[in-house]
């Protein structure tokens, strides 16, 4: 009988924290790619610098999510009219 070392890598959610356990044991994946694409497939949210985020949609987990897009474009043409109804440049 030997004894050989293993080394795997667990999901954990960086907002809440919760391991990802969809049959209520702990998955351990081979590789980076296989976490991720299995996270994925489960609704989890995986990023490029590899954050995980679960799919509990509370306040916490939506704002973290909110805070990965960046900031909603302003188009605004010369004589268009505000939503005030003021003239804008």
């Amino acid at each position: 009988m030997s004894v050989n070392t293993h080394t795997c890598l667990t999901i954990e959610c960086d907002v809440c924290g919760q391991d990802y356990e969809p049959d209520e044991y702990t998955l351990h994946f081979r590789d980076l790619a296989e976490a991720r694409d299995v996270a994925s497939r489960s609704g989890w949210t995986v990023t490029a610098d590899r954050q995980v985020i679960c799919a509990l949609g509370d306040v916490d987990h939506q704002a973290a999510i909110d805070a990965l897009m960046p900031p909603e474009p302003i188009t605004q043409c010369t004589g268009q009219l505000g939503l005030d109804g003021s003239a804008e440049g």
